[in-house]
């Protein structure tokens, strides 16, 4: 397979993995204290994620504190393709956490008891690089793919 033939399948396994799930784990640290976290997310592209947190609580205060974060989507265990990305968090405005919310009812309609269960801050995950591993593919270790390491289609 031709790197850019690897590039764009590795970009569309990303996709689908992406598709196929709404739950991530994210960890973050601060000076103060390292957490790690499940939430359901719904990704504005490939490398851009929404979701929404406590507004009180660690992973938050942790992201004000620092905005790097891991992330890891894992819907079927190690053995199924599964997702591990770096990533820069921007708690988004008023406008933005309503298109979040709106994004998130899209994707997981079930959420919706959780959103209203205390006050929620919207947060935007800018990926910087994912690893795609899928085992029965052969990737292991898995793929590496930063933003525009696949040329958009063309019209």
């Amino acid at each position: 397979m031709q790197p850019a033939q690897e590039m764009q399948a590795v970009h569309d396994k990303l996709v689908e993995v992406l598709a196929a799930s709404s739950s991530l784990y994210l960890a973050t640290a601060s000076d103060k204290s390292i957490w790690n976290s499940g939430a359901f997310y719904a990704e504005l592209s490939p490398f851009t994620l929404t979701l929404v947190l406590e507004s009180h609580g660690i992973t938050l205060r942790n992201l004000m504190a620092n905005s790097t974060s891991a992330i890891v989507i894992a819907p079927d265990g190690p053995f199924q393709p599964f997702l591990q990305g770096a990533a820069q968090a921007i708690v988004r405005d008023a406008t933005g956490k309503e298109a979040t919310i709106e994004a998130l009812l899209r994707k997981e309609p079930q959420v919706e008891p959780l959103l209203k269960a205390g006050p929620v801050e919207a947060v935007e995950l800018q990926v910087s690089r994912w690893r795609v591993t899928d085992v029965s593919a052969g990737w292991l270790p898995g793929k590496e793919l930063t933003p525009g390491a696949v040329s958009p289609p063309r019209e």
